[in-house]
């Protein structure tokens, strides 16, 4: 039974990815209002995990959007250490061969696969969600999704924070476009770590303009002949954990107004 309503919200149709993922043209992308919403989103994004991934791509992807509705309260080291986990990240892949490819030691039975995806949800998904929760629930609280505001029955902003909700899509964008199609020439390479820095609005390192622009370093080798796994390690290592603390700063930040929730609404400024 449980688990039945928890697969109804999770399928809602405005998940956490497919918001991520929507084009700028498409209007309100988000859940109802209030904490059953983030909730909903979270949920979906477990489910995600439960049921595989098809490349290891997807899941740094699915990193970021737990970084989003966790509201950046994951583990600082989190990213990293699963990406670089060779056995793990074959036991988040869908596909038994893809399995396989990333570690022929990978169990082969189902209940174990499960039960490290289970594991992966119980320390750190949940507790980061509680985290997010406590937070974020003295500012949203007043816009649930049964008794809210009057009219306010969509909110345009995930958990109504416009500035975290700007940042989340323009960073999933960016790490997306790096891991398809990462830069090839140092034009491209020094606009691809300026666009880094302000989606991260200056989390990062000071020295990581010169680290990413340096032809005999790690990243310059990583990017110009990538996608590769060592690109992946080096955003597990660098680029996440300054996502994160930014979208932890902008959790604190203005809240949505519940008598605007329902409208349409571009951009917020800043």
């Amino acid at each position: 039974m449980t688990e039945a309503v928890a697969d109804a919200i999770a399928d809602d149709g405005h998940h956490a990815l497919k918001w991520l993922e929507g084009s700028e043209s498409e209007g309100n992308r988000s859940f109802a209002a209030g904490l059953d919403s983030l909730r909903a989103q979270q949920r979906h994004l477990q489910k995600s995990l439960r049921d595989g991934f098809a490349s290891r791509r997807e899941v740094l992807e699915w990193c970021h959007a737990v970084d989003v509705v966790s509201a950046g309260e994951t583990p600082k080291t989190w990213h990293s250490d699963l990406v670089r986990d060779r056995w793990r990240m074959a036991c988040l892949m869908a596909d038994p061969a893809d399995r396989d490819a990333i570690c022929s030691e990978v169990p082969d039975t189902e209940t174990t696969i499960q039960s490290v995806r289970r594991k992966l949800i119980r320390q750190v998904l949940m507790p980061a969600f509680q985290r997010a929760l406590e937070t974020l629930r003295e500012r949203v609280s007043e816009f649930s999704d049964t008794d809210g505001v009057r009219d306010a029955t969509r909110m345009t902003h995930v958990v109504g924070r416009p500035r975290l909700h700007q940042r989340a899509v323009e960073q999933h964008r960016l790490l997306q476009a790096t891991l398809r199609d990462p830069p090839r020439v140092e034009a491209e390479v020094m606009a691809w770590a300026e666009d880094i820095i302000h989606a991260t609005e200056g989390h990062l390192d000071n020295a990581f303009v010169e680290a990413v622009l340096d032809r005999h370093g790690e990243w310059w080798h990583s990017l110009t002949t990538g996608p590769t796994v060592r690109l992946e390690w080096l955003l597990a290592d660098e680029v996440f954990p300054a996502i994160n603390a930014n979208l932890s700063e902008l959790a604190t930040n203005s809240n949505e107004l519940a008598e605007t929730a329902g409208r349409r609404r571009g951009v917020p400024d800043g």
